[in-house]
C-alpha cells in the first residue's frame, strides 16, 4: 500500500468479492481489496450495497469517525480558526476542525496537533503540516494561511478586550498596533468627526463660554473644524453608518 492507495481487509473472500464486482478500479487479492485513495466514495456505497461488515483499514489506528466535536469551537462569538490538514487536502480530503483562539498558544498548538493525528492520511505519511482556510469573528482583521500561533492567541486575548476598536487600530497599522499604542491613541467612538469636535470643544468649556456670549453653537462650522483637526491631530476609521473611531496622529 501506498499514499495513493487504501486497503482493506474483509472478513471473508466473499464479501471482499461482491464488494469489487460493484468497482472498476480496484485489485482484489483473496479478502484483501486495494483501491485508490480518490474512489473512497465509491467504495463506501459498494460496501453499503452489498451489506457486509464494514472491512478493516490496513494499518488503521482506530476504525472510529473523526469526533472533532470534542474539541472543536463552540462558541460563535469566539475568535476562531478553521485548520487544515495539508497532506489529506492534497490527497483530496477535506480534514479539519474550528479551532478558538482564545486559548493559550499552546492550547491552540495540541488542538492542531490532535486534529493532524486524525487525519485520514496519518498512515501514509507524516501529516504535519496545516494551513488556516477560515476565519470568523475577527473584526475585519485578515489573517494569512500559516498565520503565528503566538500572534493568533495574543490577538484573540486582545480582540476580547477591545473589541471592534482595535481591529480598526489594527487594520490601519499593524506594524504599530501594540496594546500600549492604542491605549494611547484611541480616543474613543462616535457618530461622527464633526461629533468628536463637538463633544472635545464641549469637555474643554467652549461651548459653554458662546453660551455665556449669546451665541448659539449651531452658527459655528463643525464640519470645517472637523476637516482642519483630521488633516493634522487626529484620523479616524469608520466601522459603519454613523459610528467611526477617533485615534489621534501622534
Amino acid at each position: 500500500m501506498n499514499l495513493f492507495s487504501n486497503t482493506l481487509i474483509f472478513n471473508s473472500e466473499l464479501e471482499a468479492q461482491l464488494v469489487a464486482e460493484q468497482l472498476y478500479n480496484c485489485h482484489l487479492e483473496g479478502n484483501v481489496l486495494t483501491f485508490p485513495i480518490r474512489e473512497q466514495q465509491a467504495v463506501d456505497l459498494a460496501i453499503s450495497l452489498a451489506g457486509v461488515d464494514f472491512p478493516l483499514v490496513e494499518g488503521a489506528s482506530c476504525l472510529l469517525p473523526f469526533p472533532k466535536r470534542e474539541r472543536e469551537c463552540q462558541d460563535d462569538d469566539a475568535p476562531q480558526i478553521y485548520v487544515a490538514c495539508l497532506s489529506a487536502y492534497n490527497n483530496s480530503f477535506l480534514h479539519g476542525m474550528w479551532i478558538d483562539c482564545t486559548q493559550e498558544a499552546d492550547e491552540i498548538q495540541e488542538d492542531i496537533e490532535w486534529m493532524l493525528s486524525w487525519s485520514p492520511c496519518r498512515n501514509y505519511e507524516a501529516c504535519e503540516e496545516w494551513a488556516i482556510h477560515d476565519f470568523q469573528n475577527w473584526h475585519g482583521i485578515h489573517l494569512d494561511e500559516c498565520e503565528s500561533i503566538e500572534k493568533l492567541a495574543e490577538l484573540a486575548q486582545i480582540l476580547s478586550e477591545h473589541g471592534e476598536a482595535y481591529a480598526a487600530y489594527y487594520e490601519y497599522d499593524s506594524t504599530d498596533a501594540s496594546v500600549e499604542n492604542f491605549q494611547e491613541h484611541y480616543w474613543g467612538e462616535y457618530k461622527t468627526e464633526e461629533d468628536f469636535v463637538y463633544d472635545q470643544l464641549e469637555e474643554q468649556g467652549f461651548i459653554k463660554k458662546l453660551e455665556e456670549m449669546g451665541v448659539s453653537s449651531i452658527y459655528i462650522n463643525w464640519e470645517a473644524i472637523a476637516r482642519d483637526w483630521f488633516i493634522d491631530s487626529y484620523y479616524s476609521v469608520e466601522e459603519s453608518y454613523n459610528k467611526v473611531y477617533v485615534f489621534n496622529r501622534h
